[in-house]
């Protein structure tokens, strides 16, 4: 009786995040059409198509294995890694904490009204100022990111001293003037992260090539157990509005 009284709640909650997933995508295009292609440009707003996010997620939950998850996503959106979570996970009752930090304040209200009552905490804040206290324990067991693409000169050449600093101070490690936004995501999550916690991120696949990744070539190769880079094929352009070849980083958090 147990099994059956679990296969049907997980059964009503799949019914329940597919028709929020509706909702979402529906939202994200109205979002996303009241941006100019230079505002998004700038503030590197790209959201993640549903299909890519389902794949990342069902990759970071089968290297993950533990019976709780505490899951964090620092720039959420609207929730496409969310929706994917709620939906892929096979026990609910596995979701010991769920935390999306959005820095726009609209983004913000779109998952919180969407994921809120799934059980979602949404932070509207920047991940670079967020303290973790809404996470169990202050660390993840999981984290999934499309972190925003911002290039380095839409970033404050102040904004960029800080945060290099401390990644500096935190790791050890510097960071190049002309790495993106993305890089300092990657690198300021590591202490979000649980002992053994999978961390996967949709990135844009240039780091391995570019002197400018060198502080994320090190950190992977260093610092953490590398379990996989999928690199898209260059005509294989993951997001519509954004010209660049994209990668997929996975990697445990232990040497």
């Amino acid at each position: 009786m147990r099994v059956r009284r679990g296969k049907k709640e997980k059964e009503k909650i799949r019914v329940a995040v597919a028709s929020i997933e509706e909702q979402r995508v529906q939202k994200q295009q109205l979002f996303d059409s009241g941006k100019s292609p230079s505002d998004r440009n700038r503030l590197g707003q790209f959201a993640t198509p549903q299909s890519l996010a389902r794949e990342i997620v069902r990759n970071a939950l089968g290297h993950h294995g533990g019976t709780h998850l505490a899951f964090l996503e620092p720039a959420c959106g609207s929730g496409a890694f969310v929706s994917a979570l709620f939906d892929l996970v096979d026990n609910p009752s596995r979701i010991q904490s769920a935390v999306g930090i959005e820095f726009d304040r609209d983004l913000a209200r779109i998952a919180r009204g969407l994921w809120g009552p799934m059980g979602l905490q949404v932070v509207n804040d920047s991940f670079f100022a967020w303290d973790g206290k809404e996470l169990s324990e202050r660390r993840a067991s999981m984290l999934v990111a499309n972190p925003p693409y911002v290039r380095h000169h839409h970033m404050p050449a102040a904004q960029k001293a800080v945060l290099a600093q401390r990644v500096n101070e935190g790791l050890g490690i510097p960071v190049n003037g002309l790495a993106g936004m993305y890089v300092y995501f990657m690198l300021l999550s590591h202490d979000m992260l649980a002992p053994n916690a999978i961390s996967s991120w949709l990135i844009p696949s240039e780091f391995m090539e570019v002197k400018y990744g060198s502080a994320l070539r090190r950190y992977l190769t260093e610092r953490v157990e590398l379990l996989s880079i999928h690199r898209f094929n260059a005509d294989d352009v993951q997001f519509d509005d954004a010209l660049t070849t994209s990668a997929v980083v996975t990697f445990r958090n232990r040497p």
